[in-house]
């Protein structure tokens, strides 16, 4: 609870300050010319009180404050200049409904043909000899320096710097500008730090901070507002962490000790040797056993790096002391999979599979045996969220790519005890998880080593007439006598998507390939029919699938040397990398094939032709899709940290972590102030927090 006393007025604070009895958690249609239309509008943005408009930031501005020269600038910057109208304003018509003003400029340096569309009334504010100020974009074309589209100003404008701002339709930037002016103008807030904590970490009063972030005289003091704003974000980020921290680790109620004996017998089940990276991860779960604290651990390894081996080595352990163990996978293929090869590692009586397709009577006859205790291993899909399933002594629960289940479904599993080890496994953090172990409380294990032999995979992005070479290619891997995935973002075709379906993909290999054996395969189908299809890919039966992404995590077919994935633009970075991940399981050498004719795309996706390293590829994702809502569910976009970003406010966030630490020692309203909203915050989010 918040002490008596304490006022906390920024925006994460949930600020008090009144200006004409407005509070900033009132509705913005308390500002003029804002009715129910253009609230609407506002709420697509995610603006629906003054808190909300205050803190939409800019993402750029327009700088009027140096107007540049003609021959100073270069050919597509952007740039504010004062010129003077040399030629009277010329009018075409050159198809119906398009109409151009057009009319030259200079400023003593050069010359400059302005076009101006549609704005037929424009010619009636040009004369020639008088002087306008223009901002746009200076362009060479057909022989000649044009500016096209600009923005005209007939006196120079107020402010040095406008605001730029993400818009929606109906919403327009003067819209947003008009209704920022008068919130700043009315609205009054009560400034959480005092005097003497601004100064030591130089940072803006909050009413500066937010008037110079919208409206500000320099750069300079844009980006120090900015800063104060992020700092704000931050420092609550920080504290929301340390609170999720305090009630996530518990005392560990099942410690075991695991003999080097143990380990050896496990390691001589075996089929093959282990890597060094494995045998040090596993040596930190086997501290994790014996530690104080239950084990919250995420192994990350690219894919093919033996992370699987080492789950089974932590059940290993937990049955060796007669506690049970859950492996989750995220689909029924993968959990069949982990399933035959438990049976090679586990008596067999005590290893079960549960999936959604077991008939009830199965299922009741398995989960007696799971009550009782003689099953030790449990493996399966989220069917195992479902129905009276129950634990004689479960110690362990195992998440086979963790973003594919949250904090609701591990507290079904596990009864709501808190003192079950967990252990996370993922090939590439997505960014969420990212996130919470680069700065939160879980540990982390990093497999960094490749089995002996295997190759890295040749990553190509494909466009245009290269198609068809790849097309040749996978023809002649498959007379080699390897087999390939095709993989596509739709089931069927869609009118509105520009995008191959794989039903439309499987059509045209059939016709390129004929007597190449191949199958469809996608999430529609009965999982019989996926079963059937994967069991004939894996022996051999098949020598290509076509597939949606159903096949993304975890399926092993070491004959398999070629991924093409169409459309690729449509697909995540981290996404694109489990994809990969399907190949370069054998000896053979394998490709994959990045197909995509979005030229705006290329640059994102050579980030995998040239990067195999799972966290740099999640870090790349994180930069160009957001750090997701990192304490609730969205995976993408603004979510907890509006402002801020991980990867480049890295060193802010440490430093805000050190702020924090000193304001813990010397406690104060700052540190209530804090703790306050970051307990807030966490208590409207606590049903879906998805922390590991």
């Amino acid at each position: 609870m918040m002490k008596a006393g304490v006022k906390v007025g920024f925006f994460l604070f949930g600020g008090e300050g009144r200006s004409r009895n407005m509070e900033l958690n009132e509705s913005v249609r308390s500002l003029s010319g804002i009715g129910e239309k253009t609230s609407k509008i506002l709420q697509k943005v995610e603006i629906s009180t003054i808190r909300d408009l205050l803190y939409y930031l800019p993402r750029s501005y327009k700088d009027f404050s140096v107007c540049k020269k003609i021959r100073d600038v270069s050919f597509g910057e952007t740039a504010f200049f004062e010129v003077r109208i040399v030629s009277q304003p010329q009018v075409k018509r050159p198809r119906y409904r398009l109409e151009i003003t057009t009319f030259q400029v200079s400023d003593g340096t050069g010359i400059a043909t302005v076009d101006i569309f549609n704005q037929f009334y424009i010619k009636n504010n040009i004369a020639q000899g008088n002087t306008i100020y223009i901002y746009g974009k200076l362009e060479q074309k057909f022989g000649k320096v044009r500016i096209s589209s600009p923005e005209l100003y007939f006196k120079r404008p107020e402010e040095s710097f406008l605001p730029i701002y993400p818009l929606t339709a109906g919403l327009t930037q003067n819209m947003l500008r008009k209704f920022l002016r008068e919130a700043l103008h009315i609205s009054e807030f009560v400034e959480p730090y005092s005097d003497g904590f601004l100064r030591k970490n130089k940072l803006f009063g909050l009413k500066e901070a937010l008037k110079e972030v919208h409206f500000p005289k320099s750069p300079e003091r844009a980006e120090k507002a900015r800063a104060r704003i992020i700092f704000d974000e931050l420092l609550v980020f920080n504290r929301m962490l340390e609170l999720l921290g305090e009630e996530k680790r518990s005392q560990n109620s099942r410690r075991i000790r695991i003999k080097p004996a143990s380990v050896k017998a496990f390691v001589e089940r075996l089929p093959f040797e282990l890597t060094a990276a494995q045998k040090r991860v596993m040596q930190e779960i086997a501290k994790d056993f014996a530690g104080e604290q239950a084990m919250s651990r995420l192994v990350q390894g690219d894919v093919g790096s033996g992370k699987t081996v080492i789950a089974f080595f932590a059940m290993y352990c937990m049955r060796e002391r007669g506690y049970q163990s859950i492996l989750m996978a995220p689909t029924e293929i993968l959990a069949r999979q982990h399933y035959e090869t438990a049976v090679k590692l586990f008596p067999a009586e005590e290893v079960v599979c549960l999936t959604g397709a077991l008939t009830a009577k199965k299922k009741n006859d398995l989960c007696g045996r799971i009550l009782d205790g003689s099953v030790k291993i449990v493996i399966g899909t989220h069917a195992l969220l479902y129905g009276d399933i129950s634990f004689q002594n479960l110690g362990l629960i195992i998440t086979d790519e963790q973003h594919r289940f949250g904090v609701k479904q591990r507290a079904a599993l596990s009864g709501g005890r808190q003192d079950v080890h967990t252990l996370i496994m993922s090939a590439t953090p997505i960014p969420r998880t990212l996130s919470l172990v680069l700065f939160g409380h879980t540990d982390i294990s990093i497999v960094d080593e490749l089995p002996p032999g295997r190759k890295e995979i040749k990553t190509y992005l494909i466009h245009g007439r290269k198609y068809n070479d790849m097309i040749v290619f996978i023809k002649n891997e498959i007379f080699l006598g390897r087999q390939a995935y095709i993989v596509c973002p739709l089931i069927e075709d869609n009118e509105g998507m520009e995008a191959k379906s794989a039903k439309q993909m499987f059509d045209e290999l059939q016709e390129c390939y004929p007597g190449i054996r191949m199958a469809l395969i996608h999430g529609k189908l009965k999982n019989a029919e996926k079963q059937e299809i994967m069991d004939g890919f894996s022996c051999g039966k098949l020598q290509i699938l076509v597939s949606t992404t159903v096949i993304e995590v975890g399926i092993n077919v070491p004959n398999a040397t070629v991924m093409a994935v169409m459309n690729a633009e449509r697909f995540g970075l981290a996404q694109l990398h489990q994809l990969r991940g399907r190949v370069g399981r054998g000896a053979h050498q394998s490709y994959c094939f990045l197909v995509s004719d979005n030229q705006s795309a290329h640059e994102r996706l050579r980030v995998l032709t040239r990067s195999s390293d799972g966290f740099e590829i999640a870090e790349k994702d994180m930069q160009l899709r957001g750090t997701g809502d990192l304490l609730g569910t969205r995976q993408h976009g603004a979510g907890t940290l509006k402002v801020a970003n991980l990867i480049t406010d890295m060193s802010l966030l440490v430093r805000t972590r050190d702020v924090l630490e000193q304001l813990k020692k010397s406690g104060g309203r700052e540190y209530d102030a804090v703790t306050a909203i970051a307990r807030e915050q966490l208590g409207r989010k606590l049903i879906e927090i998805a922390l590991n």
